[in-house]
């Protein structure tokens, strides 16, 4: 993609997505397309209907909220009918075949209850279908899972029709993650309506509909995400470039900084022998997920298949910890699914993660084990043979992980294994001369205790790019003493700058009782090292910020709001800084530059909103990995999960309450970081 600035208008080259299309010039402004992205955003949580087809299996969702509210005229209507009846139909054609042919009909009956006259609410009575399938439901969202596999080359429609329609209409959904050749098409439609090429204004979007749904495999959707988030932040990027610079050539434009995942893609840090292994085992599991799990077959049969393939499991069980302490503890269990060649599955009880991170693999039990909530029961209704193929055993880990050697082979026998832990392993694995996967993972896969985790983690889920949206709104209420999040993502992207992460723990209380409000000059002289240790890094450094014209920031990140605000009001960094042309703020400002948001910290153990906890957690974490120079809590793995997983490959700065610094020279290498706290 070519981004060509003249004047206040930015033309792009935007190639179809099969790169065999002409090139279209488009004019447009990067918050405009920006405000695209939010808006159609919106569509998609408004679809009442969502047909997923990943992995070979069908899966419809409907959600009775919003399907009230999208017919509510059709039910007012007819306000005396207390019961109604939804036909879908399935129509599926492929290659062979030209036209889409029924292959199913779904008859869902509800229970019609208007409120008011302003509120329609369905309650789900019973199905009756024509093919095989499984339904759950909740109080909002009724899933259909059909009990068919399909072929990637399979297309489907579905068509709806309530019990009085004459005949049965399309249902459509939103295109999402934007693709480059709907941004295309859709700025080409509006560019036709306005008539303007120069400037145009999104009064006349309406949502992006699709009513054909392709497959997807979960390494599809996993590189989608990615390639859409890099898209986005090329444009906060560069819509913070736009307002700094009126007159403009293309000399004054700088990549932006690159984020973790982009990094991993490079040899150099993650090797192609390790990126080939990821990719042979991310084939393997795809492959064996949906060979097991059949859903036409029973549960029996299932046993016997996995039995015969000789399939072994390993599943993640989250720890009731904090973020860092689960991921880290994920990470150190996926590596051993990799080394033993085990089916890695996920812990089905966190939900809020699924929904903000993408995964490159299959993962969620629902769809690949669904037997295991109710194993124990099933287990003593098979026959003896599987009985005895079919061992399961839970393990727990603690400390001790990360200064152990451990033959998975050797020591874990069972055919199904739980690990629980909140500790990590990786480090150990790859550092300890008597691990017996040390030369494998150095000398064969050419790995090392700097880039393992970070390339593990990248390789294994990247952040949605829905949820990366929400966090950074275009228009922010944030409070005028901190910085708000569109600010901070787009300094922290900035070549301009070069961003010094802080992230100190005070601990959990602080995010669990209210605190009595405390002086900030006392706060900020309790944690005075960290301060400190980031001026001295910044005085070390300053032949290289005036040899590559780059302004030092401090992104600050802290559990305790008072020490970022009391930070704030004694160092916050210029936004006239960030918007000036020159690097006027480079001048002799003995003054550290802070970055950061006043807002509450919400632990995901504790808050009432642990979902919202976690989206503020990745992103803060997100966030302290763009940074360049890391500063941490040597008690807390937060820090410490952000470090190893932003690549940046150096010797970091780990304090404790209260020590003394003297960060000259004094860098910790992450091969020794890696072992403290709860392990990496």
């Amino acid at each position: 993609m070519l981004f060509i600035f003249q004047n206040n208008l930015i033309f792009t080259w935007i190639y179809e997505e099969d790169f065999q299309s002409t090139p279209v010039l488009i004019t447009r402004s990067e918050i405009e397309l920006l405000s695209l992205y939010e808006k159609e955003l919106s569509c998609v949580e408004n679809d009442s209907f969502q047909p997923i087809f990943h992995n070979h299996y069908l899966t419809l969702k409907l959600n009775l909220i919003l399907m009230g509210k999208n017919h509510e005229n059709y039910f007012k209507s007819d306000s005396q009918k207390e019961i109604d009846c939804l036909k879908i139909t399935c129509l599926k054609n492929s290659k062979t075949i030209n036209d889409f042919h029924s292959i199913c009909h779904i008859y869902l009956n509800f229970s019609v209850i208007i409120l008011n006259f302003t509120e329609v609410r369905l309650i789900f009575l019973s199905k009756n279908s024509s093919c095989l399938l499984s339904l759950t439901n909740t109080s909002d969202i009724i899933s259909l899972d059909i009990h068919q596999m399909f072929l990637v080359d399979d297309k489907f429609r579905f068509t709806y029709q309530w019990s009085n329609f004459d005949q049965g209409k399309l249902f459509s959904w939103s295109q999402w993650p934007l693709t480059m050749k709907y941004l295309n098409s859709n700025i080409n439609n509006l560019s036709k309506n306005k008539n303007q090429a120069s400037k145009l204004n999104f009064s006349f979007f309406q949502c992006f509909s699709i009513d054909i749904l392709i497959h997807s495999t979960s390494q599809e959707l996993f590189i989608r995400e990615q390639e859409a988030v890099s898209y986005w932040l090329d444009l906060q990027n560069n819509a913070s470039i736009n307002k700094k610079i009126s007159n403009r050539s293309n000399n004054s434009i700088k990549p932006r900084r690159l984020v973790p995942f982009e990094i991993a893609k490079n040899n150099r840090i993650c090797s192609e022998k390790f990126q080939n292994w990821i990719l042979n085992y991310q084939k393997w599991h795809e492959n064996i997920s949906s060979t097991i799990n059949n859903r036409s077959m029973t549960f029996e049969e299932q046993f016997q298949r996995i039995i015969e393939l000789d399939v072994r499991f390993l599943i993640y069980e989250k720890y009731p910890t904090g973020i860092a302490d689960r991921i880290i503890h994920m990470i150190s269990t996926y590596l051993v699914a990799l080394l033993t060649n085990r089916l890695f599955i996920f812990d089905k009880n966190w939900s809020e993660f699924i929904d903000t991170m993408q995964s490159s693999l299959n993962y969620q039990p629902e769809f690949v084990v669904p037997w295991l909530s109710q194993f124990d029961i099933i287990k003593k209704n098979l026959s003896l043979n599987i009985q005895k193929n079919l061992t399961i055993r839970k393990y727990s880990f603690s400390f001790d992980r990360y200064m152990k050697d451990y033959d998975y082979e050797k020591h874990f026998r069972e055919r199904i294994l739980i690990f629980r832990s909140h500790t990590g392993a990786v480090i150990h694995t790859i550092k300890s001369n008597s691990s017996i996967y040390r030369k494998f993972l150095t000398m064969d896969l050419k790995m090392n205790p700097e880039n393992i985790f970070g390339c593990l983690y990248h390789s294994l889920f990247t952040y949605r790019l829905s949820a990366l949206i929400k966090r950074v709104p275009l228009i922010s209420s944030n409070n005028s003493l901190g910085h708000s999040p569109q600010q901070i993502l787009q300094t922290l992207l900035s070549p301009r700058f070069f961003p010094i992460g802080i992230q100190i723990r005070a601990g959990d209380g602080t995010m669990t009782w209210k605190q009595v409000s405390s002086n900030g000059i006392t706060i900020l002289k309790k944690f005075e090292n960290f301060f400190t240790c980031s001026q001295q890094i910044i005085n070390i450094n300053k032949k290289l910020y005036r040899e590559t014209n780059q302004i030092p920031i401090i992104f600050l990140l802290s559990d305790d709001i008072e020490i970022r605000q009391a930070a704030l009001k004694r160092w916050k960094f210029s936004l006239e800084c960030f918007y000036s042309i020159e690097n006027k703020c480079q001048s002799n400002n003995s003054d550290l530059n802070i970055l950061t948001n006043s807002n509450p910290v919400f632990h995901v153990t504790y808050a009432k909103d642990r979902i919202f906890a976690f989206q503020l957690g990745i992103f803060d974490n997100f966030l302290l990995s763009l940074c360049e120079q890391h500063i941490i809590s040597t008690n807390s793995g937060f820090g410490r999960l952000a470090t190893f997983a932003s690549l940046k490959l150096r010797n970091i700065y780990s304090l404790s309450l209260n020590e003394q610094p003297s960060c000259q020279n004094q860098s910790l290498p992450l091969a020794i970081s890696g072992y403290h706290w709860s392990g990496i």
